[in-house]
């Protein structure tokens, strides 16, 4: 904890965190549920999957052509306020429509703007925090799992006390005051970059390397992360008012590794890193198919908790170590977003169908798979990331 209240020292640090919290209070709010809606307005397994493969190609076209921009135009901040309104927009819809089409719509929007503003904010995060001379990434990402946690639990009682719409709204005042917040980030940096030919600049090997680790394990993740919440209330009797209560289990398990990481990170290779927490994440997969017990869950949520960070944190980090400063946003880009949308543009409609007639055990096992998969690559490209780069076309 004192870690945590060390932060408060320069007011550029509150804001931070507090758009760390908001985004992802947002996202808690709304992400857990949206599912839960598109099965109750009769929207089928293969349906649902076909409409994350839809928006995959969206941001698969959109998000890699607006971060080329904002690096070449060095707009950033304004293309995370763009983002953070289009899922503002979305949030707005599910609240006061029920009419299929217009939610496909919402469905849609919010696929091409939640993850493209969470990798956009993470990079902009880690170049503030760098010029600050801070390396507290961990403690800043323990707030988005907090911000989870703490909307989570309440969206259990909002969805009680008034339904989808009262939580879907609350959701979007929770993204508008992100939007708020977003100010904390430099409208241009003060000395923008020489043109040194960043958008042709060499690429070490390992990124490759990392493009198609990303691709399998995405599938893997996204597709369970997708059908996860379903799961809990079809297949193991949690009600709909109570998924809040697990998905901020999920979140509050990753907090106190998110801020262990800021010790561990100096100490380790990202790559091993980045192994490590693959490979723990493909057992949590499989794992999460069999388990039938609510205990026994509980007890997978938490070792999910090291899992997730690890993962995730090393991602970022290794990209930025090994990107050229003119095309990191477009590279994290590439990573956190292009290759999660290819994933899931060619395989959405297939898990889904496999959700829907082959069951969570099958389901989820063929998940993990994907995920191992991934881990495989790294471990047999591990050294790529040593070699010299190569320039790219």
């Amino acid at each position: 904890m004192a870690k945590l209240l060390s932060i408060h020292q320069h007011g550029f640090s509150i804001r931070l965190v507090s758009w760390q919290f908001l985004t992802f209070a947002a996202i808690g709010m709304a992400w857990p549920y949206f599912s839960l809606l598109l099965v109750d307005l009769e929207f089928s397994g293969t349906l649902i999957g076909t409409l994350a493969s839809i928006g995959a190609v969206l941001s698969l076209v959109l998000t890699p052509l607006f971060n080329r921009i904002a690096d070449a135009l060095m707009l950033h901040r304004r293309l995370l306020m763009i983002y953070l309104l289009g899922f503002a927009l979305a949030l707005i819809i599910f609240a006061s429509s029920r009419e299929p089409i217009v939610v496909i719509f919402a469905v849609l929007l919010m696929r091409v703007t939640v993850s493209p503003s969470v990798t956009l904010g993470m990079q902009m995060t880690m170049t503030q925090l760098l010029r600050q001379g801070k390396a507290i990434l961990g403690q800043m990402r323990s707030f988005t799992a907090i911000g989870f946690t703490a909307s989570s639990l309440a969206a259990g009682a909002l969805f009680a006390a008034g339904g989808y719409p009262l939580l879907f709204w609350t959701g979007a005042v929770l993204v508008l005051l992100s939007v708020l917040m977003s100010t904390v980030f430099p409208a241009k940096p003060k000395q923008k970059p020489k043109d040194d030919g960043a958008s042709k600049a060499p690429r070490n090997r390992g990124f490759y390397v990392l493009i198609a680790s990303q691709f399998f394990i995405m599938m893997g993740f996204r597709n369970t992360f997708q059908f996860m919440f379903i799961h809990f209330s079809e297949n193991l009797a949690i009600p709909v008012a109570e998924i809040g209560i697990w998905a901020a289990l999920l979140a509050a398990a990753e907090i106190p590794f998110f801020i262990l990481m800021d010790s561990i990170l100096p100490r380790v290779r990202m790559r091993t890193l980045y192994i490590v927490g693959t490979l723990c994440l493909t057992v949590f997969t499989l794992l999460l198919g069999i388990v039938q017990s609510l205990p026994a869950l509980a007890l997978l949520v938490v070792f999910r908790g090291f899992s997730w960070p690890a993962m995730n944190l090393a991602s970022y980090k290794l990209v930025a170590e090994i990107s050229h400063p003119g095309n990191v946003a477009t590279n994290q880009a590439i990573l956190q977003v292009t290759m999660p949308s290819v994933a899931v543009l060619l395989t959405g409609s297939l898990f889904g169908w496999t959700f829907d007639h082959l069951g969570p055990e099958i389901f989820f096992a063929l998940c993990a798979l994907a995920c191992a998969i991934g881990a495989a690559i790294v471990i047999a490209g591990y050294r790529f990331f040593e070699a010299k780069p190569v320039a790219t076309v």
